[in-house]
């Protein structure tokens, strides 16, 4: 079985146990590794049998795949965040973004003024964007949540605040698993426990499953991952429940009603 996550370090943390044999598991796993814009993509053409994608991504392929229950990200208290070297104008503002897929790229228009431009590129390279002035602001996601400040940038935009607004009762919905409705029963079946279980694994085994993550962060710092893990490792990651799906539904409302996406016929597992 084919399954594709990304080098983040939430998500490798949740794979250790699956991947580096430290559980007992029903399938022979291959994995793919690619950022979520890429996986996004991938996914338009069902590519592999579990992957990594963002909400946007799932309206495009609901028919193809079932989201998974287990693995999601949610921000309880964090969501993605909008950086500048100054005070901008939005509305005025030429906007990097970290794709057309993405969660937060969908979520900046939900509730940020239209900008005089969006300008896609690796999520990971929209900060030195930044700072060189090939944009005027950016959308981050992952560990630059936590560094930006110490690259002299400040904070233009909060997409977690402007989401408790609309919602404020639930975690915002950013990144999710989904796997292929052409598998059997059993098939998924065995996955789902595999991967719970390898959650469990990594939380019970935190400093372990940190060091494995850490050969794909793109940071030294152990504890600044440790960190960035816990944001979104969290109490909805093994099984997001009614209120990751009320907050799903949520979005893809918002998304609707302002004609940025369909909402899909959810179907989860």
């Amino acid at each position: 079985m084919e399954v594709a996550h990304t080098p983040d370090p939430d998500d490798s943390f949740m794979f250790y146990g699956m991947f580096e044999g430290k559980i007992k598991v029903h399938h022979k796993y291959n994995q793919v590794i690619k950022d979520i814009e890429a996986l996004n993509q991938d996914s338009l053409s069902a590519k592999y049998d579990v992957t990594a994608m963002s909400a946007p991504a799932y309206a495009r392929v609901s028919d193809r795949y079932y989201l998974t229950s287990a693995g999601a990200s949610f921000g309880i208290s964090y969501g993605p965040i909008v950086v500048a070297k100054k005070e901008v104008d939005l509305s005025k503002a030429v906007v990097g973004s970290p794709g057309d897929l993405t969660s937060s790229h969908n979520l900046y228009r939900m509730f940020m003024p239209e900008p005089k431009k969006m300008v896609v590129m690796r999520f990971d390279q929209i900060v030195s964007a930044v700072l060189s002035d090939k944009v005027d602001a950016g959308i981050i996601i992952h560990d630059e949540q936590l560094t930006y400040q110490n690259k002299g940038l400040v904070k233009v935009g909060d997409l977690f605040k402007e989401w408790k607004t609309y919602a404020p009762e639930l975690p915002i919905p950013l990144g999710f698993n989904a796997i292929s409705r052409s598998l059997s029963k059993e098939e998924i079946h065995g996955f789902m426990d595999d991967f719970r279980r390898s959650i469990d694994y990594g939380n019970e085994h935190e400093d372990d499953a940190l060091a494995y993550s850490m050969k794909y962060a793109r940071y030294s710092d152990l504890e600044l991952e440790r960190k960035f893990v816990k944001m979104y490792v969290n109490k909805l990651t093994r099984d997001f429940g009614s209120q990751g799906r009320t907050a799903i539904e949520k979005y893809f409302e918002r998304g609707e009603k302002m004609g940025i996406m369909h909402k899909p016929d959810l179907q989860i597992i």
